[in-house]
């Protein structure tokens, strides 16, 4: 089944969901996360995910597949009707690049 990117808000929003609750479930993602590059915060919800990720429409840990078939490219272009890039020298940007550090260590303890 090919990939298709997400169209709407609530459906980042769900992988969202999806993807904190595979990580809590232990799920291969978990040994993934070093790979993922491009990361949006959600403040509402207080995370972090990953564009290839939330990207495509309802994302769990089996249909991600770890990434085959999948491109940041494509779905950066589709997010950013949503989100805000920051510039990295902005202290928003500096604060929330230290948070995500924080974030993925826990996560490497699973």
């Amino acid at each position: 089944m090919e990939a298709v990117l997400v169209s709407t808000l609530e459906e980042v929003i769900a992988n969202v969901k999806q993807f904190n609750q595979d990580i809590e479930d232990e799920l291969e993602i978990v040994q993934q996360l070093t790979q993922f590059k491009h990361w949006y915060y959600i403040p509402s919800l207080d995370a972090f995910e990953p564009s290839k990720y939330i990207g495509y429409k309802e994302m769990n840990t089996a249909r991600y597949n770890r990434g085959k078939g999948k491109t940041g490219i494509d779905t950066e272009k589709v997010l950013k009707q949503w989100f805000v890039k920051l510039p990295k020298e902005s202290v928003q940007s500096q604060e929330l690049m230290e948070k995500l550090y924080k974030c993925r260590l826990i996560f490497r303890r699973i």
